[in-house]
């Protein structure tokens, strides 16, 4: 597996470590759960993987490309690992909050190896151009791709830990 991928799994072990039914039950009703982070998380990398295979299925970049101020942003987050607090999530990664901590991790053990399988794929056909389209900032190559999940991760992570 990729080393930023592999980061991201070892974090979510890490932070959801011992969790048990708790970690379902929202603390704050304005704020996601452990579980629902951790599938707000795999939904991510899910739509990643999908991106990259419907390049693979149709031989070419589906990107549109970037404004500038989604090229400022994307290099405040690929470059200096900043993701900036209280951005409302894209509608397709918000959790359902149907799925307990050890079924959610399954699923994202389970997304991030097919994350890693298309990412190989997508860079052995298409080789470093922008290939899928970020939902705020616009056109990512593979390997900026799996730099934001691992930015992301980081970022969840620490709401997880927090909530526990």
């Amino acid at each position: 597996m990729h080393p930023h991928l592999a980061t991201c799994l070892t974090l979510l072990v890490d932070a959801t470590r011992g969790g048990g039914p708790e970690c379902s039950t929202r603390k704050d009703p304005r704020q996601w759960s452990v579980a629902e982070v951790v599938e707000h998380l795999q939904r991510a990398y899910l739509g990643t993987a999908k991106g990259f295979e419907r390049c693979l299925d149709k031989q070419t970049p589906i990107a549109t490309g970037q404004s500038l101020k989604q090229q400022v942003a994307s290099f405040a987050l690929i470059r200096l690992g900043y993701f900036p607090p209280g951005r409302e999530a894209p509608k397709h990664v918000i959790p359902t909050g149907e799925l307990d901590l050890t079924a959610v991790m399954d699923a994202t053990r389970r997304d991030l190896e097919r994350l890693d399988a298309a990412a190989v794929k997508a860079r052995a056909a298409f080789g470093g151009v922008k290939l899928v389209d970020h939902p705020v900032l616009g056109a990512f190559t593979v390997d900026q791709w799996l730099k934001f999940h691992l930015v992301h991760t980081r970022h969840h992570e620490k709401q997880i830990r927090a909530r526990r």
